[in-house]
């Protein structure tokens, strides 16, 4: 039976230690989650160094004036300083959150860089109450339900994270794919608000992915989830987080080197969106180098060749490294990383529906899908470029296969 750990990915990114505080409230501390943080980073070879300051019930405000919060702001130099408001307040009316959340984030904010200009502030959007706010529905209607909340909680984390030139880890957006395409996985405890143990798991996913810009999928930590359950939770994380990273790190200074590439022959084009980054250093695996943001290069003989990416901003940079195939396809058996130049995409328009697009249908004879206990859902004959089908939304992995039955390339997807 095929195993789920062929889908690692085969970019590598440095090991890294990462000096952390978390100031929040019951939303940090349930089920221990910044040990839990730890704990997966040391499982994927990183180092979490880590205090945190999280009253129940804390607001920003109110961390401002807390004693044990400004002594550690201020207790050493910190890469990262995460911030978590109260549950309900960013949620609530624009008027209100202008008065009693944004002024707080800035004072915590400044605080921050007061103790070092090169911290990176890290805001933690936080997730909708499982039935929205009946409390507070009959004052702002819109928290009446759980989607009306989750925007509200959005939109000011995104706000703050703007304002503050500050960057976002998105576990409220992550937390709303779970529930939409993955609902057996329950998130919250009996008062419907905080999290049990696979919405805390959730959270350190989005977080480590945020921290150290890599993937969780195939880790070994599962707090005692199911690797079903735990891998399912992994592959949203991944995705919600590292897919759209540069909208979550747009702003502050906080560099991601994770780039890709376009080939025709043996001419590569490097496809990086520059954001923060000020300077880039390209290592072509050659010996030829680069410091354009997104260069061309053209490589003189065939073979596979180890490139490597720096990104780096004044205080912080990042090395990512990748291979390149020139005039070679690899190809592997079932129990690895199997990839080529050519790979088969998929787009999805809800309910279940995805097409499978092959950009050069000669390349491949069929497709298999498989769902995440290793049985095989799907089998189609690659005839034209692309194939429609509809799936029951969950996780799943499919493999191409060349015309002479060698596996050409893994790839997974979450259909929604």
């Amino acid at each position: 039976m095929m195993t789920l750990s062929v889908l690692l990915t085969a970019m590598s990114t440095q090991a890294t230690t990462r000096k952390v505080l978390f100031i929040g409230n019951s939303y940090t501390y349930t089920n221990n989650m910044p040990l839990m943080l730890q704990t997966l980073a040391t499982a994927l070879g990183d180092t979490l160094v880590y205090s945190q300051s999280d009253p129940g019930g804390y607001t920003l405000e109110e961390h401002c004036t807390y004693a044990p919060t400004l002594s550690l702001i201020f207790s050493q130099q910190w890469d990262i300083v995460i911030l978590q408001e109260q549950s309900e307040l960013p949620a609530f009316s624009p008027a209100q959150v202008d008065t009693q959340v944004y002024p707080y984030a800035r004072e915590l904010d400044s605080m921050i860089h007061a103790n070092d200009s090169c911290t990176q502030t890290m805001f933690l959007m936080t997730w909708g109450h499982a039935d929205g706010d009946p409390l507070n529905c009959p004052v702002y209607p819109p928290i009446c339900t759980y989607d009306g909340m989750q925007q509200g909680l959005r939109d000011s984390y995104m706000q703050m994270t703007h304002d503050n030139q500050a960057i976002v880890a998105p576990v409220g957006a992550a937390w709303k794919v779970m529930r939409d395409s993955f609902p057996a996985i329950w998130l919250y405890q009996s008062d419907s608000d905080h999290p049990v143990v696979p919405g805390s798991y959730l959270e350190t996913c989005v977080l480590y992915n945020s921290i150290f810009h890599k993937k969780t999928f195939g880790a070994s930590y599962l707090d005692g989830l199911s690797i079903t359950d735990a891998q399912t939770i992994q592959s949203v994380a991944d995705k919600v987080t590292l897919d759209s990273l540069t909208q979550w790190q747009q702003y502050g200074h906080y560099p991601n080197a994770g780039f890709g590439n376009s080939q025709a022959g043996n001419r590569v084009t490097f496809l990086y969106t520059p954001t923060v980054a000020s300077g880039y250093t390209w290592k072509f695996g050659d010996g030829a180098t680069d410091t354009a943001a997104a260069p061309t290069h053209v490589y003189t003989a065939n073979g596979t060749y180890v490139v490597s990416h720096t990104a780096s901003a004044p205080c912080f940079s990042e090395t990512v490294t990748d291979t390149v195939h020139i005039g070679t396809t690899r190809i592997s058996g079932p129990n690895n990383n199997a990839e080529n130049t050519s790979p088969v995409y998929t787009t999805q328009n809800g309910n279940g529906n995805v097409t499978f697009l092959f950009p050069d249908k000669q390349v491949y004879s069929a497709l298999e899908v498989y769902d995440a206990s290793g049985r095989c859902v799907r089998r189609y004959s690659v005839s034209t470029r692309s194939v429609s089908d509809n799936f029951i939304p969950g996780f799943y992995l499919y493999r191409a296969y060349s015309p002479d039955g060698s596996t050409l390339y893994y790839n997974k997807m979450i259909v929604y």
